[in-house]
């Protein structure tokens, strides 16, 4: 079976990063001690330029820098988006149109959180076929347009962009080893996009962050099992940020130790589908990831998806 290599990762945080001091009012009200307590300190908030299409293209632009590569040799474009979907047109080829990248076919994924990990996993389907040599897999979203204003989920997502640039067998690049997908569509209706566009709940925050846990932990399981690994021969757990209360759930529910679990949701926040390569992206930045390190992260969507990767860097 032909390697998926990662040659090139590349993301975009808007130029804006909000605290939450800086917040407008919340309501109810929240004090700042009350806000801490959810786990984010500040957030990047997309001003009107900074649309899905654009910050996709830097995050694409800076991948594409790092692997040396030209995107008019890019053979697909794959996109997981869930702020700005639309009937038609897929926004996909619009990035690869601004990238100069003609002979990419491109497409538009979903699966929310869980979009960037899944379009991954397609990119290694498409990359058995000896046609195919390369792609991008990119994730971007404004996802606090899509907040009630005033509600608490202000205090919580974020928006950014990510990019990676895929290769079959290339000599060099971390290799992905195995994934495992999974769905259960009896909680697809657990957050709908209602009428007016805003993100609405039709969960507690407890129950949501219990079945976040539990689907994570599952899927990681399942893909270690597989594999004949167990958490010990893991160097690093990067997940899905989630939530503060998402990440105490895998804790307790996979048994991940603490020192071993990384992610920046107290930085950036909930980067939607972005939140784990713009995490691997900042800890291979700080050289807390390094070369040679086997790495599993686990992302759920709200279809509810959940995936788990495992790889090598």
């Amino acid at each position: 079976m032909a390697e998926l290599r990662i040659t090139g990762l590349g993301t975009y945080l808007p130029q804006r990063m909000v605290t939450n001091l800086e917040l407008p009012p919340l309501d109810p009200p929240h004090s700042i001690s009350d806000m801490d307590k959810v786990g984010v300190r500040a957030r990047g908030i997309a001003q009107d330029h900074e649309d899905v299409s654009f910050m996709a293209l830097q995050a694409c632009h800076r991948a594409l820098t790092q692997a040396e590569v030209d995107p008019l040799t890019l053979d697909f474009v794959i996109l997981a988006n869930w702020s700005e979907r639309r009937y038609v047109p897929d926004l996909a080829p619009r990035i690869a149109h601004g990238l100069g990248a003609p002979r990419a076919f491109a497409l538009d994924v979903g699966c929310a959180c869980a979009g960037f990990l899944y379009g991954l996993t397609m990119a290694h389907g498409y990359l058995q076929n000896p046609r195919y040599l390369r792609g991008l897999v990119v994730a971007s979203d404004r996802s606090t347009r899509r907040l009630k204003p005033g509600s608490r989920a202000n205090l919580v997502f974020g928006d950014a962009a990510a990019a990676m640039v895929v290769e079959r067998d290339a000599p060099r690049g971390a290799h992905l080893v195995d994934y495992e997908l999974c769905t259960d569509g009896s909680h697809n209706g657990i957050m709908e996009v209602d009428d007016a566009g805003q993100l609405a709940p039709r969960i507690k925050q407890r129950e949501l962050n219990q079945l976040a846990g539990r689907s994570l932990a599952n899927v990681s399981r399942a893909l270690l099992e597989r594999n004949r690994l167990t958490l010990a021969d893991i160097d690093w757990i990067l997940p899905h940020s989630g939530t503060a209360g998402v990440q105490a759930m895998l804790a307790e529910h996979l048994g991940a130790p603490p020192e071993k679990t990384l992610n920046n949701l107290a930085d950036v926040g909930n980067l939607a589908a972005a939140s784990i390569p713009v995490s691997l992206a900042h800890f291979m930045a700080t050289g807390r990831l390094k070369r040679g390190d086997r790495v599993l992260s686990a992302a759920v969507g709200l279809g509810w998806q959940s995936c788990a990767v495992l790889y090598t860097l």
